[in-house]
């Protein structure tokens, strides 16, 4: 039998972000495989009190640089309080407490890697010295990190999933969020919704689809925009909808704890990432909850979704190839309710949290043996 695994789990951005989503999903899916699981994350962020809604054991981590030896000791007290014997890293910040406590107390090392971004050469010196693995959420990721020089035998490919329970469309039916949530918006039950979820910064693309939806309303008047989030840009996206005379039509909810009822209140889901894109939790999030998605063909996205069978795929920055996708489902129905049923489909063979957990856990259990 497997040494008993006891997993500290570190995400110590305080926003919340796909991987903050990714920590809820997989602390849950872990604890129900048999693993003791303990979520270092900082108090007072969404995650942390995610977390302790779902039962999972959480410690107060807040790491603001790698030089924060504060919370390197942190670290260490909730490794010995906890009788942590693996630990997992989810940001660039984490690498090197992850690395050196580790070393120095005989631990096992994870990282588990989100970006697209090209590692630097002492991070890559790092990596390929003191981590035993890296799980790269998406073929994309794990291509980065080839191309950065870590070698491929130490990487594996788990992808994010969803909580099929939570993300559950009869669910929502029967509590008729639809209706609810567009009542609570202001938006009328024959509009056609365009929604946005997520973090409102520059590279996720909402300035291009503020234009690409100002361009649809020509053929589709009773088009409403819903940015379901919260993010540093949407004052800019607000001044262009001003500057478009758009704002009765724009709507902006600030961050939801329920985005599994936006979506529900949604004819279309749009995801318009303007950079590297290393995998897309909103687009298996959407797709779970039955809706078409429209996705921009930009890093592991395209994993996800096969143009015109569950999704609809657009170049970045593409304002007009992003304007004919929505006008494409908008007018027709059939395709979307297609495309919407495909994407379920796809979800629940792929993306499930308990296919994730399943792989997640077999990868932790293998380092103890």
């Amino acid at each position: 039998m497997p040494k008993k695994v006891n997993v500290l789990l570190l995400y110590t951005r305080k926003d919340w972000s796909g991987i903050g989503s990714h920590g809820a999903v997989l602390a849950e899916g872990l604890m129900k495989k048999g693993i003791n699981v303990v979520l270092g994350c900082p108090r007072g962020g969404k995650l942390y009190d995610q977390a302790e809604a779902l039962g999972v054991a959480v410690r107060d981590i807040r790491l603001k640089n790698l030089m924060d030896f504060a919370s390197w000791f942190r670290i260490i007290r909730v490794v010995r309080q906890d009788k942590i014997n693996i630990i997992c890293a989810n940001i660039g910040k984490e690498y090197w407490p992850l690395a050196v406590i580790c070393r120095a107390m005989g631990l096992k090392s994870v990282i588990i890697r989100h970006q697209m971004n090209k590692l630097k050469k002492l991070t890559n010196r790092l990596i390929a010295g003191d981590i035993n693995k890296i799980i790269a959420v998406s073929a994309a990721v794990k291509r980065t990190l080839i191309n950065s020089g870590i070698a491929e035998g130490k990487i594996e490919v788990i992808y994010n999933s969803v909580d099929i329970g939570r993300f559950d469309p009869d669910k929502a039916q029967r509590t008729d969020a639809r209706a609810l949530v567009r009542a609570e918006l202001g938006i009328a039950a024959d509009a056609i919704v365009i929604a946005s979820v997520g973090r409102i910064t520059e590279d996720k693309g909402g300035l291009d689809l503020l234009y690409a939806f100002s361009d649809a309303l020509g053929g589709f008047p009773n088009m409403r925009l819903v940015f379901a989030g919260e993010g540093t840009f949407q004052a800019v996206i607000e001044e262009h909808a001003r500057s478009l005379s758009l704002l009765e039509r724009v709507h902006f909810t600030g961050y939801r704890g329920d985005v599994q009822r936006i979506y529900a209140a949604a004819d279309i889901v749009a995801v318009p990432t303007r950079g590297l894109e290393s995998f897309g939790m909103t687009v298996i999030e959407a797709m779970a909850m039955g809706r078409p998605v429209i996705a921009s063909n930009s890093g592991g996205m395209p994993e996800i979704i096969t143009h015109g069978v569950n999704g609809l795929l657009f170049n970045p920055t593409d304002r007009e190839g992003l304007c004919a996708c929505i006008c494409e489902l908008a007018a027709n129905p059939s395709l979307a309710l297609w495309i919407a049923r495909e994407g379920r489909k796809t979800v629940m063979e792929r993306f499930s949290d308990d296919a994730f957990s399943d792989k997640f856990a077999r990868v932790l259990y293998n380092l103890m043996l």
